[in-house]
């Protein structure tokens, strides 16, 4: 089951592979699926990249920026400290 922001259906993403391997150009697969040519490239390279692994849904939650550049940049604070909640 598709989450609440996906556009497509992992059972779309798999006809946009099988018609690209078909032989069908991307913009006549766009066409007569109803999606947008960017949105067939997507899932074609999803799938050269990964295969069938990646057209499957994933989670569309973003990771906080911060986090990823605070751990980049700083390491994690050494443990044995005493914390005054303990």
């Amino acid at each position: 089951m598709a989450h609440r922001n996906a556009r497509t259906t992992v059972y779309a993403r798999r006809l946009m592979v099988q018609r690209h391997l078909a032989g069908w150009s991307q913009a006549r697969i766009a066409e007569q699926l109803g999606v947008s040519r960017p949105t067939v490239s997507k899932w074609i390279g999803r799938y050269r990249a990964e295969g069938e692994a990646g057209l499957e849904d994933r989670s569309s939650r973003p990771e906080p920026s911060w986090v990823r550049e605070r751990l980049r940049f700083r390491p994690p604070r050494p443990v044995g400290r005493w914390c005054h909640y303990t």
